[in-house]
């Protein structure tokens, strides 16, 4: 059995820090219809009422957006503690 993987690399950006969308990955089933798109309503003799699926919106599909927030980590420099005449 096949298995789909995906994997982002992460480095620090050359604009320091913000938010950067790093990539979209379409193309997966959604979990909580099991990728049919619709969900089985009311049941008449007649018909079937068929549902969209509120979290694939009936596509059956879902797509990953992974965004990247970057802030400052760590300790102040030295340097700039206190005095800032100090540099």
């Amino acid at each position: 059995m096949s298995k789909k993987q995906n994997g982002v690399l992460v480095t620090a950006p050359h604009f320091g820090t913000g938010r950067e969308t790093v990539g979209e990955f379409p193309g997966y089933s959604c979990g909580y219809c099991q990728g049919n798109g619709y969900f089985q309503g009311d049941i008449t003799v007649k018909d079937t009422e068929l549902v969209p699926c509120p979290k694939c919106g009936g596509t059956g599909k879902v797509k990953g957006i992974v965004t990247v927030d970057w802030v400052p980590d760590g300790e102040v420099k030295p340097c700039l503690r206190g005095n800032s005449n100090n540099i």
